[in-house]
């Protein structure tokens, strides 16, 4: 597919087979640190007919073909995550969104997020930011976190809000226990509805892990129809 650049930020896309206009769900793909558009795209084969497939280049270079949304210091768990580009970023994403909903005419509240790592990151907090559009988040090897998050989460805002979150148990790039502590704060928080599961894997998707993904969209979007 070719990089369009027409809108506020970088992207390929995969049109529905059926489906026009407004009858079309957004499912917006969000890469991790070093990757690019390219890289969750190869799951456009075996999604639904209907989705209107995004997938966005990360808006920092990291030399040829890698990008980044934001700066990480791996060496620094404390600062692991710049909270002002970060939020800045999640900013940009959003009025991303609302461009793609407008310029390719889809549904304006069924908004599908899919990230994988740094990807996954926004997706939580874009969610959080925009509950009234992003109704699916597919959070891969990520983990919620709090300090990019809206200061005041009403419970009562996403009550429609699923989750599907993956994590390998041997994962060193972001501890298992970093996803856990994300899943406290969702069940404190009166957020049930996702499915939680573990492979046994590092920081990356196998194939057990690809296809529960794979039967969780196919179950959702049924029900969403």
């Amino acid at each position: 597919m070719l990089l369009k650049n027409q809108l506020s930020i970088k992207h390929i896309i995969k049109k529905p087979i059926n489906g026009n206009g407004n009858e079309s769900i957004l499912f917006l793909m969000i890469h991790g640190y070093g990757s690019n558009e390219e890289d969750l795209f190869s799951f456009k084969k075996d999604l639904p007919n209907n989705f209107f497939i995004i997938s966005i280049q990360g808006i920092y270079s990291l030399g040829t073909d890698k990008y980044s949304w934001y700066d990480i210091d791996f060496s620094n768990e404390k600062k692991f995550i710049d909270v002002l580009q970060a939020k800045k970023t999640i900013e940009k994403i959003s009025f991303f969104i609302d461009e793609a909903i407008q310029e390719y005419q889809l549904k304006e509240d069924q908004v599908w997020l899919c990230g994988f790592s740094q990807g996954a990151i926004l997706s939580y907090a874009i969610a959080f930011k925009r509950p009234n559009k992003i109704k699916k988040v597919i959070a891969l090897s990520g983990y919620l976190e709090r300090n990019i998050l809206p200061e005041k989460i009403n419970k009562n805002h996403y009550s429609n809000l699923e989750f599907f979150i993956s994590h390998g148990k041997y994962d060193t790039i972001i501890p298992l226990n970093w996803t856990k502590k994300g899943l406290k704060f969702l069940k404190d928080n009166e957020i049930l509805s996702f499915d939680y599961k573990e492979y046994e894997s590092g920081h990356t998707l196998n194939s057990l892990n690809y296809q529960d993904l794979m039967n969780w969209i196919k179950k959702k979007h049924i029900y969403s129809k």
